[in-house]
């Protein structure tokens, strides 16, 4: 090993990992062991606990606490002598975060990163938590007090450790079960959950509960679905207020675009700073997905201002997007973001200064710490405007001059360290995100950029037939999970819907057939998040728990619904009705926690509407293309071909049997509860027809 020009330190063995977040901790003292048998065998060889942390490059706290201890020598020297040490990046290895974070909340109730799990060299966890202090602070123990505690009660009352740890087994099994009983998701279920969420929502500001709110796009997701299956107003209020709110706050940036992890209060204003591309992807697609419900221009802008983010600052040269930013630069969180009142008036000048740094919210005492200010817009443009005597076209031309003015001065400080690993999982949400927001747009761009990300995954993730979950300068090591699986599949059938192009539809079969074989349980009527080609582990894991990011057994059950649509195969839809069954009693628990699920249950109710067009050689087939766009119908089914290509792929799409390019020219097919319209080929009559199956008010 050479020495580390960074630190002076020789490298600890995850100079050679891949991901990034362990190279950040390979010039730590600390003898870092990854996840691997090298580690288990030598806890196991010297009887010694093993200390396992679990964070990710994003992760404020996770600095904060390998700043304070990991990078302490003698905090360094206590772990090395009492514990074997190991590091794992939870987005790398999401099955090893979920197990492990399930034992500590079973432990403490509560988690949350860095996760800091002591295990025997069986690896059952006996005692956990999350981030600890170098010394005793807030009602924190110090991180070295926990662990001499750990390493003489293993020690020394090591018949109490392994019962307790035996306990802890038995109940991250149990919770890994499915539920008892089956039961339909029925009408009067929905109805009852949306009372649920009603109850929980913040009037004022939008979102669910009070203090820290996250975006919970799943459940938003699920509210504008519900909207469209009921036509009742109820879910689309808690949608509209909590989208504008969101995209007013500090959450949002307002200079970049994009939006932070989460917010510190209700009132959006204040956030934690790292930008997540599982949260802006849901996002964009979701504030694009609600401009095409309510016409609403906003929810547009902030749809292309998110998804511009993410294609400026997240995407590789290979077309691929990384995982996240930090929140943390020049050592600190949420520098790089915020902005004193003084250099607002620097960079605009004096006059237009004002009126922006009104328009954002900065105060010249700051609105967060040490004089600075985290902007956001608590005032309208029309406020604005009569506020200073401008007309509102004024107000608005001088706020976006304002804005980009700020954007590229912002550009030359020091920015935040991005997370440069490539998920399949997530990367499938971006594809699904740019994909809807092309249809929102009608232009091109957007849509290619999703064909080109898909494309990489399909050819650069995929090993010996088997999809792989994380991908870094072509490093890939780690089996895709049920997630990755269910997501991509996901994703590339709405790519064949805005394409048409059945190399999409036939390799999301193929994914599925993967998901159906490797990670379906027939006996239990459940899906797995791990399958025959991952990690076996010492618990199972059926992850139904769709936030922050939608959960594989959700995912697959949304698949599972649009192939059965799709190719009318019976096998698809029963696998789904039956995973659905099995998660009603979690959603009765917690609706919140199993939201995408709820949609895909709402898929399941919803009469099928179909819409087929023939004739897409033609220039006009454009047009009807465009009209389709226009309308947010989430469960519509789309497939279409060329005019002598219907016949042909009949057999793979059963919708195209029959269906013809009558005369010569584009012709539609909108059908809907097993009846079919008059076949249309002018644009205006297909608006009709589809206008016909929006939920009646």
């Amino acid at each position: 090993m050479g020495r580390s020009e960074q630190s002076g330190r020789e490298p600890n063995r995850l100079i050679h990992c891949s991901s990034p977040y362990l190279q950040q901790h390979a010039h730590n003292p600390v003898d870092w062991y990854p996840w691997g048998q090298e580690a288990i065998e030598r806890a196991r060889r010297e009887d010694k606990p093993i200390l396992l942390s679990i964070g990710y490059s994003a992760c404020h706290w996770c600095h904060v606490m390998e700043r304070e201890s990991f990078e302490d020598p003698q905090v360094a020297a206590l772990m090395n002598e009492l514990f074997v040490n190991i590091k794992v990046d939870r987005e790398e290895r999401p099955d090893l975060d979920e197990l492990h974070m399930r034992a500590v909340q079973l432990m403490t109730g509560s988690g949350g990163w860095p996760l800091t799990v002591f295990l025997t060299p069986d690896l059952v966890p006996f005692y956990g938590g999350t981030y600890y202090p170098p010394q005793e602070r807030g009602g924190l123990p110090s991180f070295p007090a926990v662990m001499r505690a750990v390493s003489e009660a293993y020690a020394q009352r090591r018949g109490e450790v392994l019962a307790s740890a035996q306990e802890i087994l038995e109940a991250i099994r149990r919770s890994g079960e499915p539920p008892e009983g089956e039961s339909h998701v029925t009408e009067a279920f929905l109805e009852a959950v949306l009372r649920s969420f009603s109850a929980q929502f913040d009037l004022e500001h939008g979102g669910f509960g009070g203090g820290t709110k996250f975006p919970q796009a799943a459940t938003l997701d699920f509210l504008l679905r519900f909207w469209a299956w009921s036509g009742d107003d109820r879910p689309l209020f808690m949608v509209r207020v909590t989208l504008d709110k969101m995209a007013a706050g500090g959450i949002f940036d307002q200079v970049g675009g994009g939006f932070h992890r989460y917010s510190v209060d209700r009132k959006w204003r204040v956030p934690h700073f790292e930008k997540m591309l599982y949260d802006n992807a849901q996002l964009a697609g979701l504030y694009a997905d609600a401009f095409r419900a309510t016409g609403e221009p906003a929810h547009l802008r902030t749809a292309v201002a998110t998804a511009d983010y993410v294609l400026r600052e997240l995407r590789s040269p290979e077309g691929a997007f990384y995982s996240s930013q930090d929140a943390d630069s020049e050592g600190e969180e949420g520098t790089y973001y915020v902005w004193t009142y003084d250099q607002i008036i620097e960079c605009l000048g004096e006059d237009e200064g004002k009126v922006v740094a009104r328009y954002l919210g900065a105060a010249e005492e700051g609105n967060w710490k040490d004089g600075r200010n985290v902007l956001c817009r608590p005032l309208s443009l029309r406020a604005l405007a009569g506020l200073f005597g401008r007309s509102e076209e004024e107000a608005q031309a001088l706020v976006e001059r304002g804005r980009q003015a700020l954007f590229e001065r912002r550009r030359q400080r020091v920015g935040p360290e991005a997370d440069r690993q490539v998920l399949a999982d997530w990367n499938s949400l971006m594809v699904s995100a740019l994909v809807r927001l092309g249809r929102a747009t009608g232009t091109a761009p957007y849509l290619e950029a999703a064909r080109r990300c898909a494309e990489f995954v399909l050819a650069e993730m995929a090993r010996g037939g088997s999809l792989m979950h994380a991908w870094r300068d072509g490093a890939v090591d780690v089996p895709g999970f049920l997630s990755d699986y269910a997501l991509l599949s996901g994703a590339l059938l709405d790519l064949y819907e805005s394409t048409f192009e059945v190399a999409y539809l036939r390799r999301a079969r193929e994914l599925a057939a993967v998901m159906l074989e490797d990670y379906w349980d027939a006996g239990a009527g459940a899906f797995t998040e791990a399958g025959r080609r991952n990690e076996k582990l010492i618990a199972r894991l059926r992850t139904p728990n769709d936030e922050p990011v939608p959960s594989g057994p959700s995912a697959a059950c949304h698949v599972l619904l649009r192939l059965g649509a799709l190719c009318d195969e019976g096998g698809y839809a029963e696998a789904a009705d039956r995973a659905l069954v099995k998660c009603r009693s979690m959603f009765a628990q917690s609706p919140s926690a199993g939201a995408h699920m709820l949609g895909a249950a709402l898929r399941q109710l919803s009469e099928p509407h179909e819409f087929a067009i023939v004739g897409l050689e033609a220039e006009a087939a454009a047009a009807m293309l465009a009209v389709v766009d226009e309308f947010y119908l989430p469960h519509l089914v789309r497939v279409g071909a060329a005019s002598g290509e219907a016949g042909d792929l009949a057999a793979e799409v059963p919708l195209l049997r029959g269906r013809t390019a009558q005369g010569g020219r584009p012709t539609a097919y909108v059908c809907s509860g097993g009846a079919c319209r008059e076949p249309v080929q002018e644009p205006g009559r297909l608006r009709e027809q589809l206008a016909a199956l929006l939920p009646r008010r």
